[in-house]
């Protein structure tokens, strides 16, 4: 015990006071990171923050590692050359499994070229994959889909998929929706039953749709055996809104037709009873 309080008790004194420096600086640079996300606001900014949070973590992990290891004199030259620069990106390679090395070269690709940021609306086509970015690590990217479960998809393999985000540059997006009415129906009160709600819908997001397009845009798009199609195209701000602008109209669209007559067909069954 004595040789251990003469030799080493100063030492771990030395590594506990090193880590509990470390663990404060890392808490301080999360609440900056933390309240620079909440006061800007901005996906881009957000996913950049957030990934550097979980980068920083790490190094800084890794140096109060080496920085103890320096306080024994037979890991002491090593350690400090380790501080260096290439001794630090010898030991990575050195230590690190050639996947995570992809995973983490590909998740760095993904935060600088922002291709999709935490918040996006993004689908995965040949993974058949679609919702929401939750969260972009070090290693994978997660996906929250739309009945709320999670999709994780290591880095290497988002960086090399095709995506489709409907939230790239913040675009509003349109969604094509076919209502269907009788062939004895008034075709053109029925275009302008749908065009006055698509109206009334925009009153509540004045954001609007894009304006360099027409709105609204209403067309017959088919014959069916049973009546003739109308399509509406359907402005949002966002995937959600798109949805949920539809949904508003559908209900609003029915609701008027079934005011003003407008058939709405569907199968009917005729019973014949034998005598």
């Amino acid at each position: 015990m004595k040789y251990f309080i003469d030799h080493f008790l100063d030492k771990v004194l030395a590594i506990l006071i090193i880590f509990g420096i470390t663990i404060l600086i890392d808490h301080i640079i999360d609440v900056i990171l933390d309240k620079t996300i909440k006061l800007r606001n901005k996906k881009k900014i957000t996913t950049f923050l957030s990934f550097i949070k979980k980068i920083k973590k790490a190094i800084l992990y890794i140096l109060a590692f080496l920085v103890s290891l320096s306080l024994f004199d037979i890991f002491n030259s090593f350690s400090m050359t380790l501080l260096s620069g290439l001794g630090i990106g010898s030991v990575v390679v050195g230590l690190a499994a050639q996947e995570s090395l992809k995973n983490f070269f590909a998740s760095i690709s993904i935060v600088i070229g922002s291709p999709f940021e935490v918040g996006d609306f993004i689908e995965c086509t040949e993974k058949n994959v679609s919702g929401t970015v939750e969260d972009i690590t070090m290693r994978q990217t997660v996906i929250r889909t739309i009945n709320n479960r999670r999709v994780v998809i290591p880095n290497s393999v988002m960086n090399t998929l095709v995506i489709e985000n409907f939230c790239y540059s913040d675009n509003e997006l349109v969604k094509t929706v076919d209502y269907e009415i009788a062939y004895e129906a008034d075709i053109e009160r029925a275009m302008n039953i749908i065009k006055e709600e698509m109206q009334k819908v925009y009153v509540l997001n004045p954001k609007g749709p894009n304006r360099n397009d027409e709105y609204p845009k209403v067309r017959v798009s088919g014959w069916a055996d049973s009546g003739i199609y109308i399509r509406a195209w359907i402005w949002g701000k966002d995937n959600a809104n798109v949805f949920e602008n539809m949904y508003k109209l559908n209900y609003e669209i029915k609701k008027r037709f079934d005011e003003e007559g407008i058939e709405i067909p569907y199968p009917h069954v005729q019973l014949v009873k034998n005598k």
